[in-house]
């Protein structure tokens, strides 16, 4: 059964969604158990100074009331930093469910019954042993039920925190669930798509292999019907070996479509296979017709509707191309060449040649004929092989300049 290589990446963008759902949500978890630590610092310290509070006694009253402003102010800004922390803290609040805000408000109003008693206590007032005795009665009781509703939430915070460890448990078990099955399910069928789109590429027996995505099928089977010569077309106007035109068959061609371009600038570009003559001495016939083959096949990969593909000697081919401008006309030129110098060309013995071309660019005017234009060309491909060969020259104001 094929592959689609669109709902591959459909899938792994789904995945990846997922993927990120579940890591936002661990990291989530993870930054909880720094809100739940200072948390229980928090309550750590209320502890303390509701007991520091508590003990100031009335022997020195003045300095007791000192500190007791002082140390009450710190509980009050402990209790609104706690308050915070649980606003923010939205796994604490998933986790405890209904217990979270009633705890929360219990402990609140504990801490403001506690400060209350003891601004009640802490007074300069005058009171009667009877009204000492009632209010530090009171304080005592207002002081317990505060210490305990401490010790109430951080004895539930335990079990909250158990909880908490069995959602990041299942988060990075799901995690990494996840990335097992995408590793193991898709691995196989990524590959095979890696091997479709390297065949592609390389452009090697494109119309005999047997694609295993429907996309890389539905391509090579486009190329192959775009690329192959029309069954009308007369074969003595045909080369051999690639398949495309032979220079009668590009001049004929041409005279048939020279009224149609669409373009306001013609010119043609004769391409030359960069020390073929080495190749040939150093490899067998087979490999030399495969590179002209595929030198060909690229060649016609750029072509356009009204452009005329040829292959005019042993080494070189030829591209006779109508653009609305001199530079688009060359800049298509120019992506043919790099084109070949990027492809890989696999010999016998598994190795991969880098194989170049050089390029003769010029104008054809109306006033000149394809023959003229020919000539011309190839005098300026020879200006691009004395410079070194993988470029293109051009003729620009009467003279001969690399490009």
């Amino acid at each position: 059964m094929r592959i689609s290589i669109i709902k591959i990446f459909a899938m792994l963008k789904s995945f990846f969604l997922v993927l990120l759902f579940l890591a936002i949500l661990l990291t989530a978890a993870i930054l909880s158990e720094y809100s739940s630590f200072y948390k229980l610092e928090n309550l750590q310290k209320e502890k303390e100074l509701a007991t520091t509070i508590y003990t100031l006694g009335r022997d020195d009253l003045d300095l007791s009331i000192i500190q007791y402003r002082g140390q009450s102010s710190m509980l009050k800004h402990e209790q609104a930093s706690l308050l915070d922390l649980y606003a923010y803290d939205f796994i604490g609040q998933f986790v405890q469910s209904g217990n979270y805000h009633n705890e929360v408000a219990k402990l609140d109003n504990a801490v403001k019954n506690f400060n209350k008693s003891a601004e009640q206590w802490y007074t300069q007032e005058l009171l009667s042993d009877e009204e000492l005795q009632v209010r530090q009665s009171d304080l005592t009781r207002k002081h317990d039920l505060l210490i305990a509703q401490i010790n109430s939430i951080i004895s539930q915070n335990m079990l909250y925190e158990k909880k908490r460890f069995y959602i990041q448990q299942a988060l990075i078990l799901a995690l990494l669930g996840l990335i097992l099955y995408i590793f193991f399910s898709m691995f196989r069928r990524l590959t095979q798509a890696q091997g479709d789109i390297n065949a592609l590429f390389t452009l090697e027996n494109v119309e005999e292999k047997k694609f295993q995505s429907i996309e890389a099928d539905a391509i090579a089977k486009r190329i192959s019907r775009n690329t192959k010569p029309s069954t009308t077309q007369n074969p003595a106007y045909l080369d051999a070996v690639t398949g495309i035109n032979n220079h009668k068959g590009l001049i004929h061609e041409f005279s048939e479509k020279k009224s149609q371009k669409i373009g306001n600038y013609t010119a043609i570009c004769i391409f030359a296979i960069d020390r073929l003559n080495e190749i040939e001495l150093q490899y067998s016939q087979d490999f030399l017709e495969a590179v002209l083959k595929k030198v060909g096949f690229m060649l016609s990969l750029y072509r356009q509707h009204n452009d005329v593909i040829g292959r005019l000697d042993h080494n070189q081919f030829a591209i006779i191309l109508s653009r609305q401008s001199k530079a688009a006309a060359f800049g298509d030129c120019e992506l043919i060449r790099k084109s070949v110098e990027d492809t890989p060309f696999k010999t016998s013995d598994g190795q991969n040649l880098a194989i170049t071309l050089s390029g003769g660019f010029v104008q054809k005017l109306s006033t000149q004929s394809l023959e003229e234009v020919i000539t011309k060309a190839n005098k300026v491909l020879g200006m691009s092989i004395q410079h070194g060969g993988n470029r293109i020259a051009q003729l620009r104001d009467k003279s001969t300049s690399l490009k």
